[in-house]
């Protein structure tokens, strides 16, 4: 029986991250992926900031940046009635390119490029999947098996077995790991076996999404290249995708009532919202259904859950997959933290406690800007009406579709989760800032993101920190961190102490002591040591 410290069910863009991150981390493990390669079909096309912090560890974020839309390309947004009718409401953020070059913090844009050294990246699931993919050949600890079903597993107080079944030879085999990790999608096997339920909002609407390649799309109609084209006539309604600059689309559109995804005529419906006939070329189409659900549990044991396996996202606000790879994340360190032998009795069950109250916020406000989104999808032939009523009609949506920009400036969302009810999280009894969908506020409170900044050009202060713990020092007190280090590593617990000679750092961090997770979250922060370093490192290790 092979043996590994890790099995992983689905190699899609969670199991793929969650891969990367223990063999960046030296642990061991074997994917489990049931289709012969990866999806090609577009499916998400925003990688948020968050998820491109991850990636920049891994060294893959200029790859990810290269595969999607250009980088000088502008990044607009655009509301329309249809690609043959009227504009009705439009955003334009500065293309990539020149997110360095902007100075001065005026204006929400400007502020937002303060906060990350990415704003949303806009390049297809399928090719970000291609570059961790790529990335993870490099890495020897991970083994990759496509064609391969998991079956079954039994769990006992050790680790798991898996029965799996190669679905090109018919070979079974049974593989022996400490831990299971599903990351099977929305119709988790795993989930479905363990008998854990789904709460929410099920069915809320149900699309079909067509690829296709048009080479003279862009001349075909008068707004110009856009990231996002959102149609709202309701015979169009859904949202067009661009891919690459202006040849390659996904059309996102809303099925009607009883109206089923393979009777769907692809290249009409293109050239119906588009108001014109051009050379199309449908690659593929795949049907998907909007939900807001999340799970009650997310691990049983030995046996962990994460990704769409615990909830079920509308992609509105770009939310689902990003906040699948926060899964990843956190859960990596954990498990290597129980491999390695630092890990606490309670490190596990901090994951279900840190991010299933995640899912549930980010589910409700993916759920919210589609309701939003769907309110103004209910008109015909009127949005484009020349007369009084029209007129009425497009000042009265144009309030509506200002209230909607958090569809695309959502980094509160995005950036501004925090971990309250952490048992492995330190309060310092500062106040909590507002959670705001559209507007993060940077702080190094613990249980929050530890924020970013900018050391130096092109340095951020991310690429300082250590793989494991980092423990920041601030106001040259890194004498005072003797005690702290010694008794860290009497308990193998990995640290890394780094001082920061930075005004500006300090004053966004606050205290001279900050201690930041693997996770890159601030776990314990304060302007003294502690008289017993145990109590702290106790509490993060989840020991206490």
């Amino acid at each position: 029986m092979k043996e590994v410290s890790v099995i992983i069910s689905g190699g899609g863009s969670v199991g793929l991250s969650l891969a990367a991150e223990l063999g960046w981390r030296g642990i061991n493990c074997m994917i489990l992926e049931q289709s012969s390669n990866l999806n090609p079909h577009p499916r998400a096309n925003a990688v948020a900031s968050r998820t491109m912090e991850y990636y920049r560890r891994w060294g893959i974020d200029k790859a990810i940046t290269e595969a999607g839309i250009p980088p000088d390309h502008p990044a607009d947004y655009y509301w329309v009635s249809s690609l043959h009718g009227r504009k009705l409401h439009g955003i334009s953020l500065p293309p990539f390119k020149k997110i360095k070059e902007v100075k001065d913090t005026g204006g929400y844009v400007k502020e937002e490029h303060t906060w990350s050294p990415y704003l949303k990246t806009i390049t297809g699931q399928n090719e970000v999947e291609e570059v961790i993919l790529n990335y993870l050949h490099t890495l020897s600890p991970v083994d990759i098996n496509f064609n391969t079903e998991l079956k079954s597993f039994d769990q006992d107080s050790d680790g798991v077995t898996c029965h799996t079944e190669n679905l090109k030879t018919r070979k079974t085999e049974y593989v022996r790991g400490k831990y299971l990790i599903a990351c099977d999608g929305g119709k988790s096997m795993v989930r479905e076996h363990l008998n854990i339920e789904l709460n929410g909002r099920a069915d809320m609407a149900k699309f079909v999404s067509i690829y296709f390649k048009a080479s003279d799309f862009m001349k075909c109609h008068k707004f110009g290249s856009a990231n996002i084209f959102f149609p709202l006539h309701k015979n169009y309604a859904g949202f067009l995708l661009n891919w690459d600059g202006g040849t390659t689309f996904t059309y996102h559109l809303m099925l009607k009532e009883g109206q089923l995804w393979n009777e769907v005529d692809a290249k009409a419906s293109i050239e119906a919202v588009l108001g014109n006939s051009t050379p199309i070329e449908v690659i593929s189409t795949q049907p998907w259904t909007a939900h807001a659900l999340v799970a009650e549990k997310y691990h049983d044991n030995r046996v962990i859950l994460a990704g769409d396996a615990v909830h079920l996202f509308t992609p509105t606000g770009g939310f689902g997959m990003n906040t699948g790879v926060s899964d990843a994340i956190d859960i990596a360190w954990k498990i290597q933290a129980m491999i390695e032998g630092w890990g606490g009795k309670n490190l596990i069950n901090s994951y279900f406690m840190e991010r299933q109250s995640i899912g549930v916020r980010n589910t409700k406000e993916a759920a919210d800007c589609f309701d939003q989104l769907y309110s103004v999808m209910q008109y015909g032939d009127e949005l484009d009406d020349e007369s009084k009523i029209g007129s009425r009609l497009r000042e009265k949506l144009s309030v509506k579709l200002k209230e909607q920009d958090k569809l695309i400036a959502s980094s509160g969302t995005l950036l501004g989760y925090r971990y309250n009810n952490s048992p492995i999280i330190i309060p310092d009894g500062t106040e909590e800032t507002i959670d705001n969908p559209r507007k993060y506020i940077p702080t190094a409170r613990p249980g929050h993101r530890a924020p970013h900044i900018w050391l130096e050009e092109g340095i951020s202060i991310y690429d300082k920190l250590g793989k494991n713990f980092t423990l920041l020092v601030f106001s040259e007190k890194i004498k005072e961190t003797k005690n702290f280090l010694k008794k860290a590593k009497n308990t193998n617990f990995p640290l890394k102490v780094l001082e920061i000679n930075d005004e500006d750092a300090f004053k966004l961090y606050e205290y001279s002591f900050v201690l930041i997770r693997p996770d890159l979250m601030v776990a314990w922060r304060s302007n003294t040591m502690p008289d017993n370093p145990l109590e702290i490192l106790d509490i993060v290790r989840g020991s206490k």
